[in-house]
């Protein structure tokens, strides 16, 4: 096994400026083909930080052709070898946090109050739990009639992320196609690439085979594309939204290849009527304003009941007055701007046509005009009594939480249940028997009873235009294992 060995406890600083050697293959950084440059602008300012130049599809060759070559030895590696080093790499990053932390700061726009647990410690979280999950996974063995089923590595992967998260979503994909044996193919954000650099040293660094995780920085639509139709791809990891993940599909469907998608949600806090109003709408709203709403499991839906909306409206304008849009850098700030200027539009589009609508009613928000410069956008809360009104149908990605008054639970669940999406939902109630009831009638990846604490062990995934396959743990490993028969003769 060959390997860039490396007990530096800090990864170097993420590159700024123009950046030429943005392809990372065979544990090296080197030159794309391409000729153009993705610009990477600072959420809080729009002041551009970096060039980062383009792969192109030979690049993309290139990375798969990288990934080939070495799959077979490092899926000859033991697991508990595998498990070290994605294990070394944790704690590297773990020690390079400080930058990590600036560099999705400017990447995203995460407030300073967020930046070390939702961004840093999320990411770390994930590789964490999911080298303590890895062995049962991977040592499973199950016999069938007469035949012993194995399960062994997917091949090659290609994964695909969005800019939300930029180290929590590559850890979900490449810590669990690491451990189970295969080798990866990275596309990062192309808004959001920065991260990307240090996790790939961080791999390196901590002993990974040349090979086993190449990085290609590149548009959805040239390298993405290229990626999830990719001949050599055996099994294609999509994060993003619901239209791009279509798209994925089409690619991937080219040659047959295997996908799990991780798709846009719009999803419902249900509050039943023996449960407090007050501790429900603020873990509602800091859900949904948490990353200025740049989050897919989001909950950006209230469902609440209608003789207790004004109740509920109080708690609203009580919550959003301690709220400040702000420089993510200001401590004071606990909603930051968002990612970059095209999602800043988008909601911005999505709120405009709100407040023309017959159907929905502004109740409250947080004037971010003195903003100037950078991605703001207003945290906004609305009421809406049209199920059709898009700013309820839509996956908004900003920090505008919908609340819909429900007659009684049956049309709180058909209300819930009334978009295409179909990721989390979370119901507060204090009867546990209530609780499995509501959960059962829902079509959702995932239901979470009141205030209890999201369980990483958990499968993470949605329904519907959610997507399909699962992430984290056991489960999460499972994507990237294939299961073959060995039948015996008798």
């Amino acid at each position: 096994m060959s390997g860039t060995q490396g007990t530096a406890s800090k990864l170097a600083a993420s590159p700024r400026g123009r950046i030429d050697d943005s392809l990372w293959i065979d544990n090296e950084r080197r030159i794309p083909s391409g000729d153009t440059y993705l610009v990477v602008d600072d959420s809080a300012t729009g002041d551009e930080i970096a060039q980062v130049r383009s792969a192109d599809a030979d690049d993309v060759d290139r990375a798969f052709a990288s990934a080939r070559r070495a799959q077979q030895e490092w899926a000859q590696v033991s697991p508990t070898g595998r498990i070290a080093i994605v294990e070394r790499a944790t704690q590297l990053l773990d020690d390079a946090k400080d930058d990590l932390a600036a560099t999705m700061q400017a990447e995203v726009g995460t407030v300073q109050a967020q930046i070390y647990g939702s961004q840093v410690g999320l990411g770390l979280a994930a590789l964490r739990y999911t080298t303590a999950a890895a062995l049962p996974a991977l040592e499973e063995k199950r016999t069938v009639g007469r035949s012993e089923v194995v399960y062994e590595p997917a091949g090659v992967v290609g994964a695909i992320t969005p800019w939300n998260y930029p180290l929590m979503q590559v850890a979900l994909k490449v810590a669990p196609a690491l451990v189970s044996g295969s080798t990866v193919v990275l596309k990062p954000p192309s808004v959001a690439p920065l991260t990307a650099f240090l996790i790939g040293e961080a791999f390196a660094h901590a002993g990974l085979p040349a090979g086993a995780l190449n990085i290609v920085c590149g548009s959805g639509g040239r390298v993405g594309n290229a990626i999830a139709g990719h001949r050599d791809a055996d099994f294609v990891s999509f994060t993003g939204s619901t239209g791009a993940g279509r798209l994925v599909a089409q690619a991937a469907a080219k040659w047959g290849t295997r996908n799990s998608l991780e798709l846009g949600g719009k999803s419902a806090a249900i509050v039943l009527d023996d449960h407090l109003i007050e501790p429900a709408v603020r873990h509602t709203i800091a859900s949904c304003f948490a990353n200025a709403g740049q989050t897919c499991a989001a909950l950006s839906r209230l469902i609440v009941p209608r003789h207790r909306l004004g109740e509920v409206e109080q708690v609203v304008r009580d919550v959003l007055s301690a709220v400040v849009v702000g420089d993510p850098r200001d401590p004071a700030s606990t909603v930051g701007p968002l990612s970059n200027k095209g999602q800043q539009d988008a909601v911005l589009g999505y709120l405009r046509q709100a407040a023309e609508s017959d159907g929905v009613r502004i109740l409250a928000d947080v004037r971010a005009e003195h903003l100037t410069r950078g991605w703001y956008v207003s945290p906004t809360v609305v009421v809406a009594d049209d199920p059709w009104a898009p700013i309820v149908q839509e996956e908004v990605f900003g920090p505008v939480l919908v609340i819909q008054p429900a007659d009684d639970e049956a049309h709180a669940v058909r209300l819930a249940e009334g978009t295409e999406f179909g990721l989390i939902a979370r119901v507060w109630t204090h009867d546990d028997d209530r609780f499995t009831d509501v959960a059962r009638r829902l079509r959702v990846g995932g239901v979470i009873q009141s205030d209890t604490d999201t369980d990483w062990a958990a499968p993470f995934g949605g329904v519907k235009h959610s997507g399909h396959g699962r992430e984290r743990g056991v489960f999460g490993i499972e994507e990237y294992l294939v299961p073959k028969a060995l039948q015996r003769r008798r």
